[in-house]
């Protein structure tokens, strides 16, 4: 129970972080094209994103600005990952953030999309599971930041659905990351 509520504290405030309005970092943002993810037939750019660091464990959220890439009620998505920055980089295997906590020396990384974040009408959320049998590559650049690419389409599972979610959004979804940060 203690090391779910530490994900979801670290979830939260990645989250919170993210949505901050002030600009103090002090690089330039990267041209978008160096950052994207592919969620079926939706391709999305990096528009911003934060990271943090807490015992142990590396928490990343990256998200679309702007119309989120123009794909009507599939405007707009967030990328958020979870995995235990202790183990340093190398190869995750993705699964649930339960199977990550009760294996705390094992290369497992949580992984959510959500869909719909740039509409009101609602937004649907995208999860690793314990059967989605995908992998991550994690590097770690000269300032510090982790890196996260996914070459081989992963199976996401819908979880989460808010305000009303996307009528019809299938079950499952494929992903691919290309140099999440």
């Amino acid at each position: 129970m203690k090391k779910s509520l530490i994900y979801i504290l670290l979830t939260s405030s990645t989250i919170l972080y993210s949505c901050g309005s002030k600009d103090d970092d002090p690089a330039p943002e990267p041209p978008a094209s160096e950052s994207s993810w592919k969620l079926g037939a939706y391709s999305y750019k990096r528009g911003a994103s934060a990271q943090t660091n807490t015992n142990g464990l590396a928490g990343m959220t990256v998200t679309t600005s702007g119309d989120g890439g123009n794909h009507g009620v599939y405007s707009g998505s967030a990328l958020t990952v979870i995995f235990r920055s202790s183990l340093g980089a190398g190869k995750y295997t993705l699964t649930t953030s339960s199977v990550m906590s009760a294996n705390p020396n094992v290369r497992y990384m949580a992984l959510t999309c959500t869909v719909g974040t740039a509409v009101s009408s609602g937004a649907v959320g995208y999860v690793s599971t314990a059967t989605s049998g995908g992998t991550a590559d994690v590097t770690i650049d000269s300032n510090g930041k982790y890196h996260v690419n996914i070459t081989t389409p992963v199976t996401l599972v819908k979880t989460v659905v808010s305000g009303g979610g996307i009528p019809g959004a299938p079950t499952t979804y494929n992903l691919t990351v290309n140099n999440a940060y």
